[in-house]
């Protein structure tokens, strides 16, 4: 069984309804199969290693300290994706934050933070780092809820219907940030080539 397939709706229901009896160690595996997303969720809309981390930590944290007031425990990834989106939105928005968030370099190289390819072509791969680079900054510069929805979707691979969840938006709301922030990339991208 891979590790997908062990993460069912149904698996994680039960694991949520474990953990809200006390039962450490079941939210310890949601917090093993969650982090590594999270962390790429929040570091594609931060641009930064440092506040992604925290990011993730503090969405973690918060779940346990209220995770009893979870209703349905299907919902707990959008549950913790919204906690980490809206966090993610409170540190765009702070004063030290008034311009982009520049790029943190060193990020490319770490594992959760990217999803990387082994290439047997050291040009392809440089090609590839430098495309990713490229896309981080452009990223960046959408606006914070078309930014939210374009990751949710291109990296998390969520559906509308849990990215409207996520969000707390209408699905048609989701839909044209999607639309917008695809048609933003792609004029971007043009004058990149």
């Amino acid at each position: 069984m891979n590790r997908d397939e062990e993460f069912t709706p149904e698996h994680v229901a039960t694991l949520v309804l474990r953990a809200q009896d006390g039962d450490i160690a079941s939210f310890e595996r949601l917090v093993d199969r969650y982090q590594a997303p999270l962390l790429r969720l929040a570091f594609r809309m931060l641009g930064n290693r440092a506040d992604a981390e925290d990011v993730a930590q503090e969405a973690l944290m918060n779940a346990w300290t209220k995770l009893d007031y979870l209703a349905i425990p299907e919902a707990f990834p959008t549950w913790l994706y919204r906690q980490a989106v809206n966090r993610c939105k409170d540190i765009l928005r702070s004063p030290r934050n008034a311009e982009t968030l520049p790029i943190d370099e060193t990020n490319q190289d770490h594992p959760s933070m990217v999803d990387t390819h082994p290439a047997n072509d050291p040009q392809r791969l440089v090609e590839n780092r430098s495309s990713m680079d490229e896309l981080s900054t452009l990223l960046q510069r959408l606006p914070e809820d078309q930014r939210a929805c374009w990751v949710l979707r291109e990296y998390m691979g969520l559906s509308y219907a849990e990215i409207s969840e996520t969000l707390a938006t209408p699905i048609a709301t989701v839909r044209g940030r999607l639309s917008r922030a695809r048609a933003r990339l792609a004029q971007d991208m043009k004058e990149w080539r």
